[in-house]
């Protein structure tokens, strides 16, 4: 016999909708009602003229002369509008200082439509923020906060990464930020500079080490960002005649030389390190000048990626002879010996070494020039690790790393760096010794084996006389290496931030020239402790292997 539903169901589904559609009703009417201009009430209707434009607003409806309602009592106030004197409020209206939605007569939506937040009403201090949308950027009574969100903007070089419309070049490393004040409310703009890797996750933004006040400063700054400002005709915005004002950054009463001023005036100290400077951000330029020659600090300042690919370091604007000025100091003046007094600017409270203690020297040592990147507990989460472009080697947890290095490979890792990586060249800096001790703590205070405890090499098959056709190899690069390096190469494949360290940037010219083949192979074959890099010796047979090798080869344009 044919099964029939039940005739319940049909009624079931009746009922619920109409009790779905009777509450939805509700909702709605008792939010109308809550929040719609009460019936009967006069509506005020004002058109303003504000820098040229018009501006309709109802907001006096509820806010008689611009004053707090009495929730109880329609159109009367509890509480005055304080005075803005030379500012009249029946010249500017409401919403040209607090913003929200002047035409709506909705109590919610005309006190800023939820999202962004963008229209959101600004109330007590915030109100500084809509200042500069009326004035020209200028120290200005009642905005102070505002324009020292500006300097901060400034001393932070926020504009190396960020363009602002106005401040001439600007950088375009990050979103123009021209218009910001346009797009985003108060606390979206404060969420993005506290938490940038917030939203998007993969944000290359450093967390600047801002106070909450210094957050808020910078956000009244770019709420000032808008696209219509009332103080500029278009025509002006769009040929470029509105500037902002020039600060100067470098610290007053100081007798500082040429090279040193130019840090502080190009934004270096923003991020890196000199003396007792810190930025927090970067890698410090104390000792750099033994660190590295001549040639590298110039093509670095030119184009950081040109010496370490993927470099999260922006190119900045120099000129020819700032370029050199800042090269010359750098290379004569940030350079050793290394000072390993304790109470040496910027570099105190060395690791707990106590006088007597044998690892004094190599405590101190690592302290001012390791923990920065490998951090002071070697686990390789440093305070500037989120900033650079590979992460600093793990010490602490990766015993198995070491057990497979020979200490020559040390050696020379601290000697002559790592190239294409932050890694720099300590044998100029540091004396074989020096070297020696410091090594010597890194294995007993992080690694925990002695620097003796080795594992015999893996058994790395030859290569054989031919390789696979480059189709094939192609194939089996996009099997094995693409969900992680990337389909060409640089590192940022689908499942690329669920690992950290990230894998390895293929196409990183100055790493992969240094390399034998047979590191190559031995990380394909072997596997690396300490990073997700698995170990491939059961999945490819000795073709396969020297094949990807060569394929290595070809995406970082090197040769063995």
């Amino acid at each position: 016999m044919p099964q029939t539903e039940p005739k319940w169901i049909d009624r079931f589904f009746l009922i619920a909708a109409v009790l779905f559609l009777t509450a939805t009703v509700g909702a709605l009417y008792t939010f109308w009602v809550r929040n719609s201009h009460p019936p009967g009430q006069p509506i005020a209707d004002l058109t303003l003229n504000l820098g040229g434009q018009q501006v309709r607003e109802h907001c006096t409806t509820c806010h008689p002369q611009g004053a707090r309602p009495d929730p109880g009592r329609p159109g009367t106030a509890v509480r005055e509008h304080p005075e803005i004197a030379p500012h009249l409020p029946e010249k500017l209206g409401c919403t040209g200082c607090h913003q929200g939605e002047g035409m709506a007569l909705d109590v919610k939506i005309s006190h800023g439509l939820p999202g962004l937040g963008a229209r959101r009403v600004l109330t007590g201090r915030e109100v500084q923020a809509s200042c500069y949308r009326c004035h020209e950027l200028a120290p200005l009574a009642g905005a102070e906060k505002a324009w020292q969100g500006y300097r901060l903007f400034l001393a932070k070089a926020c504009n190396s990464c960020h363009h602002i419309a106005g401040l001439g070049q600007g950088g375009r490393f990050g979103p123009d930020l021209s218009r910001i004040g346009s797009q985003l409310g108060l606390e979206k703009l404060r969420q993005a500079i506290r938490e940038p890797d917030a939203e998007p996750a993969n944000s290359i933004m450093p967390r600047f080490p801002l106070s909450k006040g210094q957050v808020d400063k910078i956000s009244y700054f770019l709420k000032s960002r808008v696209a219509d400002p009332y103080y500029a005709t278009p025509m002006e915005i769009q040929s470029g005649r509105v500037t902002l004002p020039e600060v100067t950054l470098a610290p007053a009463g100081r007798d500082l030389a040429a090279g040193e001023r130019l840090l502080y005036e190009r934004q270096c100290l923003a991020c890196h390190q000199f003396g007792a400077e810190d930025g927090r951000i970067a890698p410090d330029l104390s000792y750099i000048g033994s660190l590295r020659d001549e040639a590298y600090l110039r093509d670095f300042l030119t184009r950081p990626s040109w010496r370490i690919p993927g470099s999260r370091m922006p190119t900045v604007a120099l000129s020819d002879k700032e370029r050199d000025g800042l090269t010359g100091f750098l290379h004569l003046q940030a350079i050793g010996p290394v000072a390993l007094d304790s109470t040496m600017p910027g570099h105190a409270g060395h690791a707990g070494a106590e006088p007597g203690d044998p690892n004094l020297a190599g405590k101190q040592l690592y302290m001012v020039l390791c923990q920065r990147c490998h951090a002071a507990g070697g686990d390789g989460y440093g305070p500037i690790q989120p900033n650079l472009a590979n992460f600093p080697r793990a010490f602490a947890g990766n015993a198995e790393f070491f057990r497979r290095t020979d200490q020559a490979r040390l050696n020379t890792s601290v000697d002559k760096g790592i190239p294409g990586t932050s890694m720099p060249p300590y044998d100029r800096l540091l004396t074989a010794a020096e070297r020696d001790s410091l090594l010597k703590l890194i294995f007993a205070a992080f690694i925990g084996i002695d620097p003796n405890d080795k594992a015999p090499p893996p058994d790395l098959p030859d290569r054989p006389p031919t390789s696979l056709t480059g189709e094939t190899t192609a194939e089996l690069f996009r099997e094995h290496c693409v969900r992680c390096h990337g389909a060409v190469g640089t590192g940022t494949g689908k499942e690329a931030l669920n690992h950290l360290p990230r894998p390895r940037n293929l196409t990183n010219r100055p790493y992969f020239a240094a390399l034998d083949d047979g590191r190559i192979a031995t990380a394909i074959h072997a596997g690396i402790p300490g990073t997700a890099m698995p170990a491939f010796a059961e999945s490819l047979d000795v073709r396969q292997l020297w094949s990807l090798v060569d394929k290595v080869r070809t995406l970082s344009g090197t040769k063995p």
